[in-house]
């Protein structure tokens, strides 16, 4: 990467499947050391990183992403990591996303849905995906549990129920999921006693009991669980962090 370039870009050959972060560090600078950044356009930011064949990842968090700007990803066999922390794309943007044959990992923010199930399917290198605004239903994440490679899964989507986590349970390489406002009870959770390569499961603002983790706990003693960002007070693993 040239030193002038406004952006900076990872460069990475692996992801880390569980990097914690902590918010609450303050600015110690004073107010007079304020400084005006000017933001670069998305396009430009895709345009720089495609410029440097040894970029293997994308990461926007300036100005949003729009289709229009993934339009020269079109069949990139390069970007393995392609991750919108701004994001205005739509299921139509996933068209040419799954386009990009060796895609590992993929964080979008912005809303998807179901139309965007099978081009996600077409990904045959999909790892690590983590959609924390789709609008899946059922039939829609029970579609998505079909593919083969997928072993971080972490998604947003209060129109799933139960019905779809048999599915989820039963993929094969799933090893780390996070729901965030999915209705998930008790009765879900059962479907969960039996997978075997689940480490850890995070539930944020999901509608399980207390006891109901317990019992999924006492199957699972190995099982990594958060529920809104902490543990259970008879957790085993509680104080184990390396997932």
């Amino acid at each position: 990467m040239k030193t002038n370039q406004l952006i900076p870009f990872v460069v990475t050959a692996l992801i880390a499947l569980a990097t914690l972060t902590q918010a609450g560090c303050t600015n110690s600078e004073p107010p007079s050391a304020a400084r005006v950044i000017s933001l670069q356009p998305a396009s430009e930011i895709i345009g720089a990183a495609l410029s440097d064949h040894s970029v293997t990842t994308i990461h926007i968090d300036q100005k949003p992403v729009t289709n229009a700007d993934l339009e020269v990803l079109r069949d990139n066999r390069i970007i393995t990591n392609l991750l919108l922390d701004e994001s205005e794309v739509t299921d139509d943007g996933m068209r040419i996303i799954s386009t990009m044959p060796n895609l590992i990992h993929i964080r979008i923010r912005s809303k998807l849905t179901d139309t965007c199930i099978e081009d996600l399917l077409k990904l045959p290198a999909l790892q690590f995906l983590n959609l924390p605004f789709a609008d899946f239903t059922d039939e829609g994440l029970e579609r998505l549990a079909q593919h083969p490679r997928i072993q971080l899964l972490r998604l947003r989507s209060p129109r799933v129920t139960d019905q779809a986590m048999p599915a989820i349970a039963s993929m094969k390489n799933l090893a780390f999921l996070h729901f965030i406002e999915i209705p998930l009870t008790d009765d879900g959770l059962e479907a969960f006693y039996e997978a075997s390569n689940l480490q850890s499961l995070y539930l944020d603002d999901c509608q399980t009991t207390d006891q109901g983790l317990s019992l999924l706990l006492q199957r699972q003693p190995k099982l990594h669980l958060h529920v809104n960002q902490a543990h259970l007070d008879n957790d085993p693993q509680k104080d184990n962090h390396n997932h």
